[in-house]
């Protein structure tokens, strides 16, 4: 009996240790779809609030833990299998924390959204209403008995459903909510209600009796304490949520003095019937009290100001942030003549009211208007506010200090975006020798990058010494057909002449300037000569048609930044066109010479060629393409140089023999152009074109999809010349018999998909044809 007693202590003893192993490293699992909170960016690497949170937690414990991010019924599932130690960011509910236990690092709430217009104001007008929401989150399990519930897999099909309008509304997490319309520049379509629902926290989730639950929740409390955690409140949710909190924060102070308050009050009363003497005392005592709750319900009332102006600003371009500033300041202070004056290069022009035309030199700022505040942006003064009363300081300088650190954050995200569009512009150029992208679309993003409104690319012509209009954007279709300058005239030709670039704050205003009909209002310009090899080959005109955008030094070196490549680019250009002129005046009179001496087929080679870039445009072909079927249309006969005159000038049928010597003209024009580089290629598609779709044709009896694209289009284009053109050994067809014979023939002779396509183009250009 002792002895088994002994056995069943040392079992006891033992017992919890092997049920509480802890191993060396750990996963939590977590949702894919949640951004900014938990998500899988484009490499499908996790990131998020909750993401760094786990990773500082890691640091802490000396634990690696893996982070597994799936659709959020999986994550449940694999915490409920135990196939992962954790998941890193649930909901905590009452019914959660019978099955799981939460260390709560962060407090959320869910919101409604809704459609620009919904008439859903508020959390009781979704009764009856068809909700989107995240499947299994707790507003999923709310509101199912509620209204009708539409579940989603993600936060952002959930908004999805509401722009498809398969919901009238949606509730999901807040956070959620605010990055995905921000991210998707939803903000015209979607609308947060203020209505909070479910606020609780949320937290690290572990399955009851967890080995590692004190572990975690030391860990998580220390991080919560430290800097690190503001720095990642900053980074995922920005100023707001930190406003969020100290708002919290001041809440809890004064309810703690109301407390206070109510105790002394009673203590007062007490007193007041027992000691009279102390009446003074405690009077003092409460005057004290008053005056620190007036205190901070003052500090209270800023900053709830503070957050609803941080929140009217985030996610607003600068043109917003500066209206809203001055309207929150009107609204404040409706009593006091504010102004804001924004600087333009060495000026300042009135903002706002906008119908104030006040401009003031720097050096006369102060005698103008005595009363300023400067606002100080990358060591200049950026903007000035006027006021005629004195203004309070403190929700004052409040927004003031927001609406600065937002400006400069967005002049920083501008110059960041800046400078990675023009790398991706000159990663563009690079690409664009090789993909022959069009120059629209490069000035496009160049007048972007300068905020600019219009502009154009001038090519220089040095055979006729004059400057065309190459590539434009913004500029009136006159213009553009009308601008023809010949070296040293209109402010483009002084600069082409000179090969001195220009910044001009009033292009008007410059006796260069050259009115060009209709009236184009520029205001500002940026003109740039574009020189390869010391080779005159452009101009690049920049223009504002704003009088608060000018140009400055700063812009004319982002221009000599993308003016190198954009030269090189306009030299090839002009290259490419002398080559692509040479061969096509070469090939005219190849072909010339080759219908010369047929005199049943004279211009057949320009008829087909014709026929063949038509159906090509027809059915979307790009230039290239076009370019190609233009040669191989011009050259597809060339082997009939080969052909004896006997048999190419009989009037007659051929014999066999005859007939087998003409066939080889296909092979004898391969042949030949393989001896021209610019051709060899053309070579290729002119052997094929009497192949068949059937396989009956020749040289090489090549059947269907296996005979090159070009040479069916050479064989309908030619086929069609031949029968509805005069011979003298057979009958012409008239168009509507020639394209019975294509119908006939679809799919033996013809590509049958081509031929439907072929037989369309003719029909719908029946009367060019006859």
């Amino acid at each position: 009996m002792k002895k088994l007693f002994s056995i069943i202590l040392i079992i006891i003893l033992i017992t919890p240790f092997s049920l509480g192993e802890k191993k060396e490293s750990l996963t939590f699992a977590g949702d894919f779809n949640l951004p900014p909170i938990e998500y899988l960016d484009s490499q499908g690497n996790p990131k998020g609030f909750a993401v760094d949170i786990v990773n500082e937690l890691s640091k802490k414990i000396n634990k690696t833990i893996e982070i597994k991010l799936v659709p959020w019924k999986k994550a449940v599932e694999l915490l409920n299998t135990g196939k992962v130690d954790g998941i890193e960011f649930m909901r905590i509910t009452e019914e959660r924390k019978k099955r799981y236990d939460f260390v709560p690092y962060l407090e959320s709430f869910s919101v409604i959204i809704v459609p620009i217009g919904s008439p859903i104001n508020n959390f009781m007008d979704l009764k009856k209403k068809k909700v989107g929401v995240f499947n299994l989150d707790v507003a999923h399990i709310f509101l199912k008995d509620i209204t009708q519930t539409i579940p989603y897999e993600s936060s952002k099909d959930v908004l999805l459903g509401i722009l498809r309008k398969d919901v009238d509304a949606g509730v999901i997490n807040y956070y959620a909510a605010k990055w995905l319309i921000a991210q998707n520049n939803w903000n015209d379509k979607l609308k947060i209600l203020p209505d909070k629902l479910f606020t609780n926290y949320s937290g690290i989730a572990l399955p009851k009796g967890s080995p590692y639950f004190l572990t975690i929740k030391k860990a998580i409390d220390e991080i919560i304490k430290s800097p690190k955690y503001t720095d990642l409140l900053q980074k995922w949710f920005g100023e707001e949520i930190l406003l969020r909190l100290e708002i919290k924060k001041k809440e809890s102070q004064t309810q703690g003095l109301l407390i206070l308050f109510s105790l002394l009050a009673f203590v007062f009363l007490w007193i007041l019937g027992s000691r009279r003497y102390l009446k003074k005392e405690v009077e003092r005592q409460t005057k004290e009290i008053r005056t620190l709750l007036e205190e901070n319900k003052r500090k209270y009332e800023e900053l709830i100001i503070g957050y609803e102006f941080l929140r009217d600003i985030s996610n607003k371009n600068i043109e917003d942030v500066e209206r809203i500033f001055y309207e929150k300041l009107k609204d404040l202070f409706p009593e006091n003549d504010i102004k804001i004056l924004k600087r333009l290069n060495n000026e300042f022009l009135t903002l706002y009211p906008k119908q104030d035309s006040l401009k003031i030199k720097i050096e006369d700022l102060e005698k103008s208007t005595p009363n300023n505040v400067y606002t100080i942006i990358e060591n200049k003064i950026q903007y000035v506010i006027c006021y005629e009363k004195e203004i309070p300081q403190g929700i004052f300088d409040l927004l003031l200090e927001e609406f600065k650190h937002t400006v400069e954050d967005i002049n920083l995200k501008k110059r960041l975006k800046k400078e990675k569009e023009i790398s991706e512009i000159i990663d563009l150029f690079s690409e664009k020798i090789e993909k022959n992208l069009f120059l629209e679309s490069i000035l496009r993003r160049i007048l972007n990058i300068l905020d600019a409104d219009a502009g154009s690319i001038m090519a220089y012509d040095e055979d006729e010494n004059t400057l065309k209009i190459f590539a434009s954007c913004g500029i009136p279709k006159e213009v553009v057909e009308n601008t023809v300058l010949r070296m040293g005239e209109g402010i483009a030709g002084w600069v082409a002449q000179h090969r001195e670039p220009l910044i001009l704050e009033d292009a008007y205003k410059d006796s260069r300037f050259l009115i060009i009909e209709p009236r184009f209002n520029i205001k500002s310009s940026i003109c740039y000569p574009l020189i390869h090899n010391d080779k005159l080959v452009g101009v690049l005109n920049i223009n504002s048609l704003r009088e608060s955008k000018k140009f400055d030094q700063r812009d004319l070196e982002i221009v000599e930044k993308i003016s190198p490549v954009l030269s090189s680019l306009l030299y090839k250009e002009d290259l490419e066109n002398r080559i692509y002129r040479l061969n096509r005046e070469s090939l005219i009179v190849l072909v010339e010479m080759i219908d010369a001496r047929d005199p049943y087929t004279g211009g057949h080679s320009r008829e087909v060629r014709n026929i063949a870039v038509n159906f090509g445009k027809y059915i979307g072909l790009n230039d290239e393409e076009l370019r190609i079927l233009e040669y191989a249309g011009y050259l597809h006969d060339i082997g009939k140089i080969k052909v004896p005159d006997y048999i190419l000038k009989k009037p007659g049928k051929l014999s066999d023999e005859e007939y087998m010597i003409m066939k080889m003209h296909t092979v004898w024009g391969e042949e030949i152009l393989q001896n021209v580089s610019a051709f060899r290629e053309i070579g290729k598609l002119i052997r094929h074109h009497h192949e068949r779709w059937d396989g009956k044709g020749y040289p090489d009896g090549i059947s269907g999809e296996d005979i090159p694209f070009y040479s069916r289009i050479l064989t309908l284009a030619d086929s069609f010349q031949a029968m509805t053109a005069y011979r003298p050994y057979k009958k012409r067809l008239t168009i509507d018999e020639a394209i019975e014979k294509i119908k006939r023939c679809k799919g033996s002779q013809f590509d049958p998909y081509l031929s439907d396509y072929f037989i369309e183009m003719i029909l719908m250009s029946k009367v060019r044809f006859s």
